[in-house]
């Protein structure tokens, strides 16, 4: 289980699932600048979007390793931030597109796997914005639908399960906890025969008065942080095969089984999050 190879036979299915919301504008300080929450996740977005294509470039031509879906939700609405429907692109026709470059006049050099992830200058794939409420269970169940759909393909049907990724700084205005917890939970349960899709779920905070939980066992968890143990319930358990991974985003030991999410994650933990799960997809030829 989660270990099929990731070839152009056997693709992997990426969402990245981004909250727009108008608490996505709050302001986060780093070295040298300020960036907003939605800044930090377009630059951040960006540059995964960017690695996957190269990933995917052998002899100068690309080829179609992965199935991406770009997904924003604000309002009451979920929409595509890429194409005009939502739907899954191969990373063959991203590849294509002209994307507009944005430079930032800051340093924010993070490192990634001992890897500058970085320079000043970013692909903009997702652009920065922010406004409305919170509609994350519609988009889960949209989701649902999008993988649902995917898997069910014969082509994908033996292939790495989907890995769904929800960048979120707020608490959902459209469900209750038992809501969430149910409609994660059929999201989770749809798959391939190499497992169950492997949901992650990312708070990002600009302030907070709990320090930072990055893929937690689930005795890490403060039981007084009420969206915390959503993001808990919410989220799928790591597999074995990603555990070597994890020790780059610890600052302690802690025994598995970790959960598939982080709260009040700063710029390099969502870099973090964001990088062990795409680097757990092991490309083939």
């Amino acid at each position: 289980m989660y270990s099929q190879e990731i070839t152009r036979r056997h693709r992997a299915a990426i969402v990245i699932a981004i909250d727009q919301s108008c608490s996505m504008g709050g302001l986060i300080q780093l070295k040298g600048g300020t960036l907003s929450k939605a800044e930090m996740v377009s630059i951040v977005t960006g540059d995964l979007i960017d690695e996957l294509i190269m990933r995917s470039c052998r002899d100068g031509n690309y080829r179609h390793y992965y199935d991406i879906a770009l997904i924003g939700y604000s309002g009451d609405e979920v929409y595509p931030l890429f194409g005009r429907e939502i739907k899954f692109y191969p990373i063959t026709t991203l590849a294509e597109q002209k994307v507009e470059k944005v430079k930032y006049d800051i340093d924010y050099k993070t490192l990634r796997l001992g890897v500058h992830l970085f320079n000043n200058t970013v692909s903009q794939w997702v652009k920065p914005v922010s406004g409305g409420a919170t509609p994350m269970c519609k988009m889960i169940n949209c989701v649902t639908a999008l993988v649902e759909e995917w898997c069910s393909n014969e082509e994908n049907k033996d292939s790495f399960p989907p890995l769904v990724f929800n960048i979120t700084d707020g608490e959902a205005s459209d469900a209750n906890y038992d809501m969430l917890r149910s409609a994660a939970l059929r999201l989770r349960k749809t798959g391939t025969s190499d497992g169950n899709t492997l949901f992650m779920n990312i708070h990002i905070s600009s302030e907070s008065n709990h320090e930072s939980i990055v893929f937690p066992s689930t005795y890490e968890v403060p039981i007084e942080i009420h969206h915390a143990h959503l993001l808990m319930d919410m989220s799928s358990i790591l597999p074995e095969q990603i555990h070597p991974y994890i020790g780059t985003s610890r600052t302690h030991i802690s025994k598995p089984p970790y959960i598939a999410m982080s709260y009040n994650a700063s710029m390099s933990e969502l870099v973090t999050m964001l990088n062990i799960g795409s680097r757990s997809l092991v490309v083939g030829l």
